[in-house]
């Protein structure tokens, strides 16, 4: 029987991950090199090591019973240490690979014949004026690897935008920007017994490359929201993932595109903490260690809303109520930008609670 789950990775997805474990009889240790990792308030223990550290993986192996991951940058040098421990991680390195890299991510679906938008490879300026020609205007260019909440992105206009990009030799990549009606995104999750769920569609509202708001249910026909799982379920099968996958989609008329994945929980799926009869945390454990696996269902209509480090003193005026929900990840320091923690509103009208996230 399972008992410990150890999670690499401390921040607010493992806090959240912890917490959901704490009120199920379950124990978790975290390894995560901050002292100051916001999960470690609710992990039993916390590893302060290095992801590389071959005693800590190795204490981590001796104390767990499964082990999963939180983000999706983790080194692949740990994840093969665990392996040849023969440790438990049913989820291994395959989904961090292709998330880690977006040419091989967006490769990896349009094989499986899920559209995207055009991209090419960049390694250099002379690269770029090249793919630019190719793929045309408006463009984005982004880094291969990391970047997170618009970092590492440079939109691309006119051929006056490529002057003022400084790029050293390296791996980006360059994709064509589509005039959208609709970001949405598909928490998918698929267990080690291999059923397959979906949570309902999220509909995001991005300010300054940071997702601001989701949208619960997505301001879409029914049957668009029906191909959209279907997609999302093929990837995850496809693809041969195990545990949860979040995946963020555009919507342009009647077409849809593969924007990009997370082999994780995914920011716009934390409406399920009050919205659902299942979390995406608790369907995350479920599909480590076999237990089956529910369909979730909405309750009640919801907007999500981040919180971040400029809405301190907004966010400790605000009282908790039956239609506000607030969670704060005990992040140290609030740092402009930075995600300290969001507020769910739930409630019968929609339109409501999206003015009420606005008006925040």
């Amino acid at each position: 029987m399972i008992k410990k789950i150890g999670i690499l990775g401390g921040g607010q997805l493992a806090k959240m991950l912890c917490d959901f474990a704490n009120n199920n009889g379950y124990e978790t240790m975290i390894l995560e090199p901050s002292e100051d990792a916001c999960a470690k308030h609710s992990a039993t223990r916390h590893l302060a090591k290095a992801y590389d550290d071959k005693e800590a993986l190795k204490e981590l192996c001796d104390y767990s019973d499964v082990i999963t991951y939180e983000f999706e940058n983790v080194p692949s040098i740990a994840i093969d240490f665990i392996e040849n421990l023969k440790a438990n991680i049913p989820q291994g390195k395959n989904p961090l690979y292709l998330s880690q890299h977006r040419i091989r991510e967006k490769n990896a679906v349009a094989k499986y014949g899920v559209k995207t938008t055009d991209f090419l490879e960049v390694r250099n300026k002379e690269s770029l004026i090249k793919a630019t020609k190719k793929i045309g205007y408006p463009s984005i260019l982004k880094t291969c690897t990391g970047g997170y909440d618009g970092k590492s992105q440079w939109k691309i206009t006119n051929k006056n935008d490529i002057e003022l990009i400084n790029i050293e030799y390296g791996e980006y990549i360059l994709e064509k920007m589509v005039s959208f009606d609709k970001e949405v995104s598909c928490l998918v999750v698929r267990s080690i017994n291999q059923e397959v769920t979906c949570f309902p569609l999220g509909e995001n509202i991005h300010k300054n490359g940071i997702l601001s708001m989701t949208i619960v249910p997505a301001r879409i026909e029914q049957s668009l929201e029906k191909k959209i799982k279907d997609i999302a379920k093929h990837i995850i099968i496809s693809l041969n993932i195990v545990g949860p996958l979040g995946i963020e989609f555009f919507i342009k008329g009647d077409e849809i595109y593969f924007n990009e994945m997370a082999p994780r929980p995914h920011n716009s799926a934390h409406y399920s903490l009050d919205a659902c009869d299942y979390s995406q945390f608790s369907l995350h454990i479920k599909s480590i260690i076999g237990d089956t696996l529910p369909t979730p269902n909405l309750l009640t209509p919801v907007v999500m809303l981040n919180i971040l480090g400029e809405d301190k003193e907004k966010i400790y005026a605000l009282k908790e109520s039956d239609d506000t929900k607030i969670h704060i990840y005990k992040k140290t320091e609030w740092k402009k930008g930075r995600k300290m923690g969001h507020i769910n509103y739930i409630g019968s009208d929609l339109e409501k609670l999206i003015n009420l996230a606005r008006s925040f």
